[in-house]
């Protein structure tokens, strides 16, 4: 399906160019983009909220981890909701830790979160951790999230954004795939950072259950999605694609999801 999505997108753009952009716009009032609403950025405007609703709730200024914060578009996007929060970072590259500390991030540590000592931030520290894009590319991502809460207050709130599918799709991804792909196979993965594991809705649930997390709400981010594709300019086809990703979570494209912690049970 991908490769299909991909293919058809490679030939709208050779033969109907005009359907892509070229202007550079502020996505959300937040960030360049060459799309007003682009898709892709979604899953920053849904943590946001999270985070929000959590800061309105506790009515205090909150500390959040941001595992992988890249160049730490989080604290813009919290900005613009007049959230009041505490940035705290980790990333793997040193030029993101730079651009992340200049938006104004607290500390971001320089690490592989495979060999990261969470320890070094204390208990009960953090209100918050941000885990997008990051259980995918770990072969035992159970690891983090045991670390994870050794460092969390009680009933903290855990951000987790994956890729998702339906089961038959991940199966052949994870089994089938890296038979005739060497590439694919999970040793290779490991060494560029791929993808080695590949989440359903219900395994991503039942994983963060066995860690302690029960899950408060799952949301889509797209049904489909083309970076500089006209519709992505249109707020219409946005709000169809939330509406989309709000009643079918587990279907397709990328989740993001809200767990909470439960400390003293």
């Amino acid at each position: 399906m991908l490769q299909f999505l991909i293919m058809f997108k490679r030939f709208l753009q050779k033969f109907f160019p005009f359907l892509f952009s070229t202007t550079t716009y502020l996505a959300f009032g937040v960030e360049e983009s060459p799309n007003k609403y682009p898709l892709d950025k979604a899953r920053y405007l849904r943590i946001a909220s999270y985070i929000h609703q959590e800061y309105l709730s506790k009515k205090r200024p909150l500390k959040v981890l941001d595992i992988g914060c890249s160049e730490g578009m989080m604290l813009l996007y919290c900005k613009k909701n007049n959230s009041e929060v505490d940035f705290y970072g980790i990333d793997i590259l040193e030029e993101r830790k730079n651009k992340a500390m200049a938006r104004g991030y607290k500390a971001v540590a320089l690490e592989d979160i495979r060999q990261c000592d969470f320890r070094k931030y204390g208990e009960d520290f953090f209100d918050i951790v941000i885990c997008s894009h990051i259980l995918e590319h770990l072969e035992h991502p159970g690891d983090i999230l045991e670390k994870i809460k050794d460092i969390v207050r009680d009933k903290a709130l855990l951000i987790v954004g994956v890729p998702i599918g339906l089961l038959p799709g991940m199966l052949w991804a994870e089994h089938i795939i890296p038979i005739f792909n060497a590439r694919k196979r999970k040793e290779e993965v490991l060494k560029r950072f791929g993808h080695v594991n590949f989440f359903t809705l219900p395994k991503l649930r039942e994983l963060l259950k066995h860690h302690g997390f029960v899950m408060e709400e799952a949301r889509g981010d797209y049904l489909i999605r083309s970076r500089k594709f006209f519709l992505e300019n249109c707020r219409w086809w946005f709000e169809l694609n939330q509406w989309y990703g709000k009643l079918f979570p587990g279907v397709l494209g990328h989740v993001m999801a809200k767990a909470r912690l439960n400390k003293k049970s």
